[in-house]
């Protein structure tokens, strides 16, 4: 005779299997701005080169800070140049174009980081 069993997931615990994890330069300024809720967030995009038998390539990716910690971080001690190691969650979007097409869109928002390389001091 076969003994039946039912499995149970608890539903406490959600896995994020949308991770990425990249060393990069901040190509941008660092920008703040706030949602329609009014809920901060830092904004800039990192730029992470790679090399392959035909040569270097750089893949840019834009990124989403809502930690306020480490977004205060950021602005006083971070600026474009400055290397990073970021882990940051993946999210595809989708919008309509004003053309009535529709795109796609990955935007990582950071989880943690992790400074390389400060960036350098300007002269004044």
């Amino acid at each position: 005779m076969l003994r039946q069993s039912t499995r149970t997931f608890s539903t406490s615990f959600k896995p994020k299997f949308a991770k990425m994890t990249l060393i990069g330069t901040i190509g941008t300024d660092l920008q703040k701005q706030t949602t329609s809720t009014g809920k901060e967030y830092l904004k800039y995009a990192i730029a992470v080169n790679s090399r392959t038998k035909a040569g270097e390539s750089v893949s840019w990716f834009n990124i989403a800070c809502f930690s306020p910690n480490q977004i205060d971080f950021m602005e006083r001690n971070l600026a474009k140049g400055s290397k990073i190691y970021l882990e940051a969650e993946a999210k595809n979007t989708s919008y309509e174009k004003e053309d009535g097409s529709k795109s796609f869109s990955l935007m990582l928002f950071q989880s943690n980081f992790e400074v390389i390389k400060y960036p350098k001091k300007q002269e004044e």
